[in-house]
């Protein structure tokens, strides 16, 4: 197992509401970097973030998950949260140790009614480290840029 310099190490939490598409961009960074040899799908159940078989019956994150990539020398940790709000505990948890939080939102579905942007911008805010948002699923039909924003 490869030893890692704390100074080449970066947690990145992964926020937003439910079906916001986090442990798909999980997937793909997992994929791109080469730290899995396929793409995962919520849909199929074959993510390696949601792994619990509860996780992959609902198809939605119930847990924070940990995987990690290399990318140029960092070890760069990616913390998978759940947007459900009965769960938002272990997001914000994730958040207390995240170098930096990435606030995914769906540019096609926009923000969820019943989870606010907001309510994450806050808990992002309070995390020590930088933050951004996201905007994931913006290859899919019909994206709307003022419903992902607000």
């Amino acid at each position: 197992m490869k030893v890692y310099d704390a100074a080449t190490i970066r947690n990145i939490a992964l926020v937003g509401h439910t079906s916001s598409g986090k442990t798909q961009l999980a997937s793909a960074m997992l994929s791109v970097a080469g730290t899995v040899n396929r793409f995962g799908k919520v849909d199929e159940g074959t993510t390696v973030t949601d792994y619990d078989e509860e996780e992959i019956a609902r198809k939605h994150t119930l847990g924070a998950s940990l995987a990690f990539v290399e990318w140029n020398r960092q070890k760069i940790n990616i913390i998978d949260t759940p947007g459900i709000g009965n769960f938002l505990s272990e997001a914000r948890g994730a958040l207390q140790i995240a170098d930096a939080a990435l606030l995914v939102v769906d540019a096609v579905a926009g923000v969820s009614a019943r989870a606010s942007t907001a309510r994450f911008d806050r808990c992002a805010t309070r995390a020590a480290g930088p933050w951004c948002r996201f905007s994931c699923r913006s290859a899919k039909r019909n994206p709307s840029k003022a419903s992902s924003i607000s």
